[in-house]
């Protein structure tokens, strides 16, 4: 993918000047071109965008994990697709007024932002229809199940997801009621966010400060033992584990032409055959561990996402993985994880720790000068603190950076582009960084000549 025409002109503003006269005419505009979040929240495929909204519903599970009565469990969806016209007008708010009304405060409230920090999120309008004419291709277009962030909401990478939508990918990102910021679902009712840390079993917490930090790979095996015992007594572990089975079930639905009544003329244009899971943060680590066990789910994408299935660690993830990782030698992520730019506590899972690194279809970058919160829309669309909540990477290079690598990597893994096109991406982008699980290598090579560090 070349270069975003926004890029090139700000780049061509910046170009030396011969006088004043002719800088100050520069200055003016540049300013003018200067992308602005509604900008950002635009795409650059060859197809216009269309979306809508509808609810998935699992009538085998329940709506909270420890209380049967609250089944069926209800997923809200929003559905970017590819519209047969496109359109220059900001046709769509970029929340919906339930998300504006619920979920808008609901995450004030979980992340401690003012209210008046998160206000361009209810003005924002994007260059979408809503229930627009779905497009038509030879042969279907591929479907990506996307899974949003803990304490999140299904909308959080929109920009993202009008990209995939543009170059002919149909983007179901999916709600986990319970664990995202507060929602309403289609019929009105108010799922509120659940708190954390009720009765969990200990053994769980104590086991992951392990995996994260303990001293070599023995520590970290008798660790994960204790870990995969104390999962289902988790409130973190219950979670991850009903993610994955959203993002499994939305899936199964939507091969076996079970989607929902308001999604079947976009499916209709589909490739039921051709899936991709990607999420960000526990929706990352949901979409790695759910696409193994999907038949039609070729690629996963793990946006800076902890993996947290038990079954992941020291094993294989069985299908093309590209993970995209938070700038943590700078910043940190999840406590006690060290700064150490050898080591992610990534690297022990997706692959066998004796062949860790050697599996060409895991790709792992780092994102230079990129916090957690920088990968969604947030850092687009809420300017006060940017650095101290995002990162000091340019929120428009953060999102061309995901966008672009995101979306090429789908195409090499559901198009058949050749590999070397996501190299050339990855070499676009000078904030990226692949990163070589090079401390669990070297705890292998020691315990192969039986020596310690």
């Amino acid at each position: 993918m070349v270069r975003s025409k926004r890029r090139a002109a700000w780049e061509s503003c910046m170009k030396p000047r011969t006088s004043f006269a002719v800088l100050s005419l520069a200055i003016l505009a540049c300013l003018s071109a200067r992308a602005t979040a509604e900008d950002l929240l635009s795409a650059d495929g060859r197809y216009g965008v269309g979306v809508l909204r509808t609810e998935f519903v699992d009538p085998a599970r329940a709506m909270q994990v420890a209380n049967e009565a609250s089944a069926p469990r209800r997923l809200p969806a929003v559905v970017w697709y590819p519209a047969q016209a496109a359109t220059q007008e900001r046709a769509v708010g970029y929340l919906s007024e339930a998300g504006i009304a619920t979920t808008l405060p609901a995450i004030a409230r979980l992340f401690a932002y003012p209210p008046t920090d998160l206000q361009s999120l209810a003005s924002a309008r994007v260059r979408a229809q809503a229930n627009a004419l779905p497009a038509r291709t030879k042969g279907g277009f591929p479907v990506v199940v996307y899974s949003h962030g803990l304490f999140l909401y299904p909308e959080q990478n929109t920009a993202l997801a009008m990209q995939l939508a543009s170059h002919g990918y149909i983007v179901v990102s999916i709600a986990h009621p319970g664990d995202a910021a507060d929602l309403r679902l289609q019929d009105g009712t108010l799922v509120p966010t659940q708190p954390m840390g009720q009765a969990d079993d200990p053994r769980f917490a104590e086991a992951w400060k392990i995996l994260a930090a303990g001293a070599d790979l023995s520590a970290r095996r008798q660790a994960l033992a204790i870990y995969a015992q104390a999962q289902p007594g988790s409130r973190v572990g219950r979670a991850a584990t009903q993610w994955r089975d959203d993002a499994i079930f939305v899936a199964n639905a939507i091969h076996a032409q079970h989607e929902p009544q308001a999604l079947r003329q976009v499916m209709e244009h589909a490739d039921r055959n051709r899936l991709a899971f990607v999420g960000m943060s526990m929706g990352g680590a949901a979409a790695a561990a759910g696409c193994r066990h999907v038949v039609a789910c070729q690629a996963a994408v793990n946006l800076d996402g902890q993996n947290l299935d038990a079954d992941l660690y020291d094993s294989p993830v069985q299908r093309p993985l590209l993970l995209m990782l938070s700038d943590w030698p700078r910043y940190g992520l999840l406590p006690p994880q060290p700064k150490d730019p050898a080591f992610s506590p990534n690297d022990l899972a997706y692959e066998p720790w004796r062949t860790a690194g050697q599996d060409p279809r895991i790709v792992r970058l780092r994102v230079q000068g990129l916090r957690h919160l920088g990968f969604t829309d947030l850092g687009l669309l809420v300017g006060q603190k940017r650095v101290e909540r995002f990162g000091d990477l340019a929120p428009a290079d953060a999102a061309a950076a995901v966008n672009d690598v995101v979306l090429t990597f789908l195409d090499v893994q559901l198009r058949g582009q050749v590999p070397a096109t996501l190299d050339a991406a990855i070499a676009r982008h000078p904030a990226l960084v692949p990163h070589k699980p090079v401390q669990v290598q070297r705890w292998i090579e020691q315990e192969q000549d039986g020596t310690k560090d």
